[in-house]
């Protein structure tokens, strides 16, 4: 009697389909993963930003222009503009050369026209008075988390640098201070993560034709699912200081 069955090349072919068809699915379900993974850091991204523009512009709103006699006014970085726009960025920083170590912060002083530079070299400082008429001291630096132990796994709290999507510099994180005055020192918050290292450049300008006018923007990008190519991510403010 003949048995009824497969024969071993049927056996291998099917198999083969069969192998085939989980390859597919798996690549399908990857990419579901990956794309899943990339809208949520554009997300998270897109919300790193908006934080920090909304608290920037609603502070500059506050910020106090006229002198009191005490010096404390106005916006101290970027210096204001004379003949050109005063303009910070990290395309003009001074030092130190990226990639950034582990607590150090990018130095604008070479570009100051103002040469007695705050030590923490901020990209922006200024001062605003709240609705109790309590005057303030707010900045914003540039800087990477401080963990003490670089980017060795599995120590590193930044982003490891096989995720930066451009190697020209490290993404930063942005650092607040909010101070003040207790009679003899400026006091309160100060240099605290705002952001995620996410911010791959942040520009402040003055423009040279009013030394009212703060126009900001700041700049994100998410690698692509697949790891190649970029998602930049911007955002742009104009405030004029009132008078």
């Amino acid at each position: 009697m003949k048995r009824k069955g497969f024969t071993l090349i049927e056996l291998v072919v099917a198999m083969a389909i069969f192998l085939v068809l989980i390859l597919i699915a798996f690549d399908a379900f990857n990419y579901v993963v990956l794309s899943s993974r990339y809208n949520r850091q554009i997300a998270d991204t897109e919300q790193n930003l908006s934080i920090v523009m909304d608290q920037m512009t609603k502070e500059l709103r506050q910020t106090v222009t006229y002198n009191d006699g005490s010096g404390n006014f106005g916006v101290v970085f970027p210096a204001p503009p004379s003949g050109n726009d005063s303009i910070r960025d990290l395309k003009t920083i001074s030092t130190p050369d990226s990639p950034l170590a582990s607590n150090q912060y990018y130095s604008f002083g070479n570009y100051d026209t103002d040469p007695s530079d705050d030590p923490d070299h901020p990209i922006l400082m200024f001062y605003m008075e709240d609705s109790n008429g309590v005057k303030h001291r707010i900045s914003y630096t540039l800087g990477v988390p401080n963990d003490g132990n670089g980017y060795a796994p599995p120590h590193y709290k930044g982003i490891p640098k096989r995720y930066w999507p451009s190697k020209e510099y490290e993404p930063c994180e942005v650092l607040y201070s909010n101070e003040t005055w207790d009679g003899s020192s400026w006091t309160g918050t100060q240099n605290q993560p705002v952001t995620e290292q996410v911010i791959t450049n942040f520009t402040v300008i003055r423009p040279f034709w009013s030394d009212k006018v703060i126009q900001i923007v700041i700049e994100a990008m998410v690698k692509g699912p697949t790891g190649k190519g970029v998602h930049k991510i911007r955002y742009i403010a104009q405030v004029t200081l009132r008078q």
